[in-house]
């Protein structure tokens, strides 16, 4: 896991405005988040029955994230490895670091610093975790940007959808702009999309 330090990060927009300025940022504790989405091997440990070849045109990938992933799941996981989902504060924050970036490598879009939707990026299906070493955030988290669409902890969505949560990030199958660190996916909190996964984060706290 990487630590991210305890300060003042932005959140949800991508350019700063000078009357609504300070409403943009938040103050988070410091945390830990996983440097990488989970893996398949990983995610078997706990389920050892889960199966990503449905995901992968039919073929093994225990490197890839673990895919078609609910909201209720990734918690249960989460919660099993002694950690948590992470706040989508916390998942901007751990993406964007203390810039005001719109993708976590910087402001203008590269096709291949991520796998998103399209061939340009070398991979039709989600990519072994770590495949895009160019496109990782400041402080060295990978995939932020496209393979699987992460989950977070937000139970405060803007939309009247009680079992509505938000996934971020965007998937091998999204485009550029839903890939924007601030670009939020409010969807049911139990569907397992193929193209949803997750990482997890830790309090400095939690044992």
């Amino acid at each position: 896991m990487i630590l991210i330090d305890a300060g003042k990060y932005l959140t949800g927009k991508n350019n700063l405005s000078t009357t609504k300025k300070e409403s943009l940022f938040v103050n988070l504790a410091a945390f830990y988040i996983d440097r990488t989405e989970t893996t398949v091997t990983q995610f078997r440990k706990y389920q050892p029955r889960y199966n990503e070849k449905p995901f992968t045109d039919g073929k093994g990938c225990p490197t890839c994230p673990a895919m078609g992933i609910n909201w209720i799941q990734a918690s249960k996981y989460c919660r099993w490895a002694g950690k948590r989902l992470p706040k989508e504060e916390e998942w901007e924050a751990a993406a964007r670091g203390v810039s005001n970036f719109t993708y976590p490598w910087g402001e203008v879009f590269r096709p291949q610093h991520s796998n998103l939707h399209g061939k340009e990026d070398g991979h039709l299906f989600a990519a072994p975790v770590g495949s895009f070493l160019s496109g990782a955030s400041a402080s060295g988290l990978v995939d932020m940007t496209g393979n699987v669409w992460e989950w977070v902890d937000n139970k405060k969505s803007s939309r009247p959808q009680p079992n509505a949560r938000v996934v971020k990030g965007g998937g091998w199958s999204s485009n550029k702009s839903q890939a924007r660190i601030s670009f939020r996916n409010h969807v049911d909190l139990k569907m397992n999309n193929p193209t949803f996964g997750f990482r997890c984060a830790k309090s400095l706290e939690q044992k």
